[in-house]
C-alpha cells in the first residue's frame, strides 16, 4: 500500500502499503517519507490518527538511541586520541625532518639551475655548428662521391632519388653553375647512352649528355701472301660524344653524336624523330639505315669487338633520309618504310660534293616479328639475363643500295637480309643471311653475292663473365669459285658495370681463298670501353 499526495501532510490509502508524502516548498515538488516497515503498515479500517501517534512515538525512541550512541562515542574517541598522542614524534625529530626537507629543496633548486644552463649551452652549440656542418658536409659528400663505395651505393634507388632531389635545389644549381630556373638535373648512370640529364619539370624540354671511349690493342699476324709484316697498335677504336633529348613536347626528340675516332672529328649522327604513337613514328636526318640488325645494334653493345665481315660487306650503314616506323601489337611486330639519298657515309669526300651523282634514291622496307613480345635487338648480348625466352625474326630489302657502303655508278643493286635471334638466361644467339643482286645499267647478266654469320654468347657468371664465338662467310661473286672469305672468332668479355665499363678480348682467324693458295690472317685484340 502506498500513500501519495500533493497537499500538506496527507496520507492516502493504497492497498497493502502506506507511504507518507510531505509537501515540498521548491518547484511544487513533493518529498516522500521512507516506507514504513510492515509492522506499522495500516490495516484496512484503522484510523489515520492512531497510526500517526504510533509513528511519532517510534521516532522519539530512535532519537534517544542516537543520543545514547553519541555519548558512548566520546570516551572512545578520547582513548583513541591518547593512543595517537603516545606515538607523536618529539620536537627534536621534527626539527631534523625540517632540515632534511630544506636541504632537498636547495639541492633541487641547484639542479634546476644546472639543467637550464645546460639547455642554453646545447642551443648555443647547435647554432654555432650549423654553418660549419654545412660546409664540412659539402666537402665530405664531394670526397665520398669520388670513392668506389659511393659508385656502388649510387645505383640504389633511394640514393638516386636523394641525389635527384638535391640536384633540383637552387643550391645545387648554383654549385653546378647551371643557373637555369625551374630545371631538374639528374644523374642517369644506367641510361643506354647518356649520363647526365637536364629537363624541365613538365618534361617538355630535356638535354641528355653522354660520351663513350674505346681503347684497343691489336696484334695482326699476316701471311707472306699479303706482302705485309706483323703489326701491333694501341688505338682509339671509338670516341663519341652525344647529345639528345626532347623539345617543345614529350614526343619530339633530337639526337646528335660527334665522332672523334683517330682524332678525325666529325658528326656521326644528327636527326629528329617524332613519336606520337607506338604504331606510327617518323625520323628525319642523318642516321643508320634500318636494314640489317647487326648494323643497327650499337657498337657499344656488340657481342664481339667489331661486326662480322658479312655485315661489313652488305650493310647500308648511315645515310640522309626519312623513316616511317612503328611497333604495333605491343611490340610483337615492327616495321620501317624509309627513303635515303643512297650515297653512303662520308659521301662528300668520295664524290667531291656531288653526292647523288646518278639522281637515284635508295628505298628500304623492313618487317620484324617478335613472338614473345618486344625484343631488344640493340644489344647483342643477354646482359639483362632474361627470365623468359625472347625471340625475333626479321627481313629487309634495299633498292638502289650500296656495296660496302659505296654507291656504285654503273649498277642498280637490290640487297636483302633475313635474320633471327633469341636470348634466354644469359644465352644469346644471332644469325643473319645476306644476298645482293647487281644489275648493270648497260644490260647483261646480274652479279650475285651472298653471305651470313652466326654467333653465340653465354654468361658463365651471370651479368659478369661471358664467352662468345662467331663464324661468318662471304661469297662476293657466285660465278667465281675461289673468292670466298671466312671468319672464325672467339672471345671473352668481362663486365664491371654492364656495357658502361667492360673489357673484351677476342682472337680471330680470317681466311681468303685464292686461285693458288689461301691467305690467312690472325688478329688478337683487347678492348676496354667506358661510358660516362
Amino acid at each position: 500500500m502506498f500513500l501519495a499526495g500533493i497537499e500538506e501532510n496527507k496520507a492516502h490509502w493504497i492497498p497493502d502499503k502506506l507511504v507518507l508524502v510531505k509537501t515540498g516548498k521548491h518547484s511544487g515538488m513533493t518529498k516522500p517519507y521512507k516506507q514504513i516497515s510492515n509492522r506499522t503498515t495500516l490495516k484496512p479500517g484503522s484510523s489515520i490518527e492512531h497510526f500517526l501517534k504510533k509513528r511519532s512515538f517510534l521516532m522519539r525512541g530512535k532519537k534517544w538511541v542516537k543520543y545514547s550512541f553519541l555519548v558512548a562515542l566520546i570516551p572512545f574517541s578520547v582513548c583513541i586520541g591518547n593512543m595517537v598522542q603516545s606515538k607523536t614524534v618529539s620536537a627534536g625529530e621534527i626539527d631534523d625532518l625540517k632540515w632534511q626537507l630544506k636541504q632537498m629543496e636547495e639541492a633541487f633548486a641547484r639542479q634546476q639551475e644546472q639543467m637550464e644552463a645546460l639547455r642554453n649551452r646545447i642551443e648555443a652549440i647547435s647554432m654555432e655548428t650549423k654553418v660549419v656542418v654545412k660546409e664540412e658536409t659539402k666537402q665530405a659528400v664531394k670526397e665520398y662521391l669520388s670513392t668506389d663505395e659511393a659508385t656502388k651505393v649510387a645505383v640504389k634507388e633511394e640514393t638516386k632519388q636523394a641525389v635527384q632531389e638535391y640536384l633540383s635545389t637552387d643550391e645545387a644549381r648554383e654549385i653546378l653553375g647551371v643557373g637555369m630556373p625551374n630545371m631538374i638535373v639528374e644523374y642517369t648512370p644506367e641510361h643506354k647512352k647518356s649520363a647526365l640529364s637536364i629537363r624541365t619539370p613538365d618534361g617538355r624540354y630535356s638535354l641528355n649528355i653522354g660520351s663513350r671511349l674505346q681503347m684497343q690493342y691489336q696484334y695482326k699476324d699476316k701471311d707472306d701472301d699479303f706482302g705485309e709484316s706483323d703489326t701491333q697498335n694501341i688505338d682509339v677504336r671509338r670516341a663519341r660524344l652525344n647529345f639528345g633529348g626532347n623539345i617543345y613536347s614529350k614526343d619530339l626528340h633530337y639526337f646528335v653524336e660527334i665522332d672523334g675516332d683517330k682524332f678525325d672529328v666529325g658528326v656521326r649522327d644528327f636527326y629528329v624523330y617524332w613519336t606520337p604513337f607506338d604504331e606510327l613514328n617518323t625520323k628525319i636526318g642523318y642516321f643508320k639505315v634500318p636494314f640489317n640488325r647487326q648494323r643497327v645494334s650499337s657498337s657499344s653493345s656488340l657481342l664481339l669487338q667489331d661486326r662480322s665481315i658479312a655485315s661489313e660487306f652488305f650493310d647500308q650503314d648511315r645515310d640522309y633520309g626519312v623513316d616511317l616506323y612503328g611497333k604495333p601489337f605491343d611490340g610483337h611486330m615492327e616495321y620501317h618504310v624509309a627513303m635515303f639519298q643512297g650515297a653512303g657515309e662520308d659521301q662528300a669526300d668520295w664524290f667531291q660534293g656531288d653526292e647523288n651523282f646518278d639522281n637515284e634514291l635508295m628505298f628500304v622496307l623492313h618487317a620484324r616479328y617478335n613472338p614473345f613480345g618486344e625484343y631488344n635487338y640493340y644489344d647483342e648480348t643477354d646482359l639483362a639475363y632474361s627470365d623468359t625466352l625472347k625471340a625475333t625474326i626479321g627481313a629487309s630489302v634495299a633498292f638502289n643500295g650500296k656495296r660496302k657502303d659505296v654507291k656504285e655508278e654503273d649498277y642498280d643493286n637490290i640487297t636483302g637480309t633475313i635474320d633471327c635471334g633469341l636470348v634466354y638466361k644469359g644465352i644469346s644467339w644471332n644469325n643473319e643471311y645476306y644476298f645482293m643482286s647487281r644489275d648493270l645499267e648497260s644490260g647483261g647478266e646480274s652479279l650475285e653475292s651472298e653471305g651470313f654469320h652466326t654467333q653465340l654468347g653465354y654468361f658463365i657468371l651471370p651479368k659478369k663473365l661471358e664467352l662468345a664465338g662467331r663464324y661468318a662467310m662471304i661469297d662476293p661473286d657466285d660465278d667465281i669459285s675461289n673468292d670466298t672469305q671466312r671468319e672464325y672468332t672467339v672471345g671473352v668479355n668481362y663486365y664491371f658495370r654492364g656495357h658502361r665499363s667492360k673489357v673484351q678480348t677476342d682472337f680471330g682467324h680470317f681466311v681468303t681463298e685464292g686461285e693458288e693458295e689461301d691467305e690467312n690472317e690472325n688478329k688478337l685484340r683487347v678492348l676496354y670501353q667506358i661510358m660516362f
